[in-house]
């Protein structure tokens, strides 16, 4: 079935071929190498984009966009496979998504999680090359695209990555700042770059926090020729988003 939530495509007849026409532009230019991630943002017009609150997505837009990502960068360079298209990395029934007040999109227990317990198992779309980064982000909707870009995180050991399941609705805590009780302190930790455990006992209707530095660069997008990048100011996600990007 289709998100009722996701932006609608335009489809009046009379500006079909207008609207090609700017597919069209937006593609040549994001895929010239000159065109840094700050400049895509811009291309897509993510700004206006963010300004309002997003959608939590249902499975179709999820399989949407992990089949988007195996046609980008094929079979043989993908990080997930056809059998991965469908299905998330929470146990059945695990978590449920909300809009949390202040920072949009959250992932909360709906059991019990006991400390060392698996609580998400991730199977990051990867990439390599700068150039599929650039044709995944073309071939998708904007709407996704600008979300894309927020979820995303960057290693000099791994490029760049994106969690294409509820995974990337769980918000950021520091663990450097454990001592400070009047902050969120993360309740998840990364046992290994796929495999992701409780690191205290987590108890229905929490939510669920990680430490996004356990994993993300800030300078892993240079490395593939797309510049810097900073997470726009300017969004409805402002405060304290509810993506992976570093």
């Amino acid at each position: 079935s289709s998100d009722p939530n996701a932006n609608p495509v335009h489809s009046d007849g009379a500006n079909d071929d207008d609207d090609d026409d700017d597919v069209i532009e937006e593609y040549t230019k994001i895929m010239d190498e000159t065109v840094t991630l700050p400049d895509m943002w811009a291309i897509l017009d993510c700004a206006n984009i963010m300004e309002q609150q997003r959608p939590i997505h249902n499975e179709s837009t999820w399989a949407y966009l992990r089949g988007s990502y195996i046609a980008s960068v094929g079979i043989s360079n993908s990080t997930m496979d056809y059998d991965q298209i469908y299905g998330n990395g929470f146990g059945p029934d695990s978590i449920i998504v909300k809009h949390h007040p202040d920072k949009g999109r959250a992932v909360y227990a709906n059991k019990k999680f006991r400390k060392g317990d698996t609580v998400w198992e991730d199977a990051s779309a990867c990439f390599t090359k700068g150039r599929d980064y650039r044709h995944f982000l073309a071939s998708i909707p904007a709407h996704l695209a600008c979300e894309v870009f927020l979820w995303a995180y960057s290693g000099k050991s791994y490029g760049v990555c994106v969690d294409l399941d509820e995974g990337s609705f769980i918000n950021h805590a520091s663990a450097g700042d454990n001592e400070n009780i009047d902050r969120e302190h993360p309740n998840m930790m990364v046992n290994n770059m796929d495999q992701h455990t409780a690191s205290r006992d987590i108890h229905p209707g929490d939510e669920i926090l990680c430490d996004y530095g356990e994993f993300a660069e800030d300078d892993g997008y240079a490395e593939l020729g797309l510049g810097s990048w900073d997470e726009p100011e300017g969004s409805y996600y402002d405060d304290d988003d509810d993506d992976d990007a570093e």
